[in-house]
This record gives C-alpha cells, sequence and structure tokens, in this order.
C-alpha cells in the first residue's frame, strides 16, 4: 500500500468533509471494537459519530464502503503506532528484537481490535471477503517494504530479506491468534509472555547468526 498523505482541504466544504469523515472512521472503529462485526451498522455509526445518516452515507453508500474505510484508517494508526514503538529502541539489533513487544502492543489498539473484527467477518460475506484480500495484499505489500528495509537497514544483511519476511509474518500471525484468545475469547494472558519471549529468542538468534556472517572473515595465513 503506498504511504497515505493528509490531502489539503479545498475550502470549508472540503474541511467540513474531512472532518465528518474522520469523526465517522473514528466512531466505527468504537463501535467494532466495542460492539463487534454484527452489531455494527450504518445508523449506529452515524450516532456514535454525531453525524446525519445522511451525511454517512454520502461518503460511505454501504456498510462495506464503511468497514473497508475503517480498516484502512486502523491499519495506518496500528502501523504508525508499532513504528513509533520500534524506533524507541536502539537502532538495530534491539529494533529487530523489540518488533515483538511493539507489535504486541499493537494489537492492543481499538483500531486493530477493529480490523481483526473485520477479518473474522469476510469468512461469512463473499463480498467483503474479497475486497478485503485485496486490502490485505496492498497492506502486505507495504509490510514487505518495511522488512525489506529492516533487512537492508536495521540488520546490514539484504541477503536475508525473505528469513526477515518470514520471521515478521510468524510474529504477527503467532500475536494475532494471541490476542484472538486474550481480547475477544477472553482467556487469561498468563501465558502471553511466554509466547513473547519466544518471539523475541527466535529474533535474537537470527539477529546473533547474521552478525556473525556478516563479519570479515579472517584469511589463513
Amino acid at each position: 500500500m503506498a504511504e497515505t498523505k493528509a490531502r489539503t482541504p479545498r475550502g470549508p466544504n472540503a474541511e467540513r468533509r474531512a472532518a465528518t469523515r474522520a469523526k465517522i472512521l473514528s466512531a466505527g472503529v468504537k463501535c467494532l471494537a466495542e460492539f463487534g462485526y454484527a452489531a455494527t451498522s450504518t445508523p449506529l455509526v452515524a450516532r456514535m459519530a454525531k453525524v446525519s445518516r445522511g451525511s454517512l452515507l454520502h461518503q460511505f453508500p454501504t456498510k462495506i464502503e464503511l468497514m473497508l474505510a475503517v480498516a484502512e484508517h486502523a491499519w495506518i494508526v496500528q502501523r504508525d503506532f508499532i513504528r513509533a514503538q520500534v524506533a524507541a529502541n536502539p537502532p538495530g539489533r534491539d529494533q529487530f528484537i523489540g518488533g515483538v513487544q511493539a507489535v504486541w502492543k499493537g494489537l492492543q489498539l481499538s483500531e486493530a481490535i477493529a480490523v481483526m473484527e473485520i477479518m473474522i467477518a469476510a469468512r461469512t460475506d463473499a463480498e467483503l471477503r474479497e475486497r478485503f484480500k485485496a486490502f490485505l495484499g496492498q497492506t502486505e505489500s507495504s509490510m514487505h517494504r518495511t522488512r525489506r528495509r529492516m533487512a537492508e537497514g536495521l540488520l546490514g544483511a539484504p541477503d536475508h530479506v525473505a528469513e526477515v519476511d518470514a520471521i515478521a509474518h510468524l510474529t504477527l500471525s503467532a500475536l494475532r491468534g494471541l490476542a484472538l484468545e486474550t481480547v475477544f475469547i477472553g482467556r487469561p494472558t498468563a501465558e502471553a509472555d511466554k509466547v513473547l519471549a519466544l518471539l523475541e529468542n527466535i529474533r535474537r538468534r537470527m539477529a546473533d547468526e547474521i552478525s556473525v556472517e556478516q563479519q570479515p572473515r579472517v584469511r589463513n595465513l
């Protein structure tokens, strides 16, 4: 997905539309996180956003259009949060290992819960499924570029892009499943620390192995 840039409003009408859109998307996230996908409807989101249903439908004619817009908005919020968390660590190996905690914290956000609600709903809604798959493809392309930069910049290991890609995918999949257990089902989080420690250890070993490979080899005299 291309980096999203803030659009420059043109005139008071554009500013009002942008403000209305922002309120609707924020309300959509809140509605999904609090009530779930099945209970989320355009009238409910409009009430929570404190806008008329006509204003909502003008920008998002159907629930699916609204949900896809909410998913994109929520993903950007989550992505930027995770990037900030990663950047708080020293560059290089620490940022690579710290990505585990960053992703886990990002999955606690209301925005992450909203995206997972939409993802689960896509299983039984054919139209939503096809369009959400396209959305996931765009986000995966963006994440792949980020992982490539991590492999090339943070770890200094451009030959290990595939491995970094795989470990990042493993991290997200494992922690998303853990979030489903703890956030959606309400199981105790006592086991979460063990999973996080295991994923961190996997990344630590990978970083150490790459570091050894990157060291200049001493030639035998």
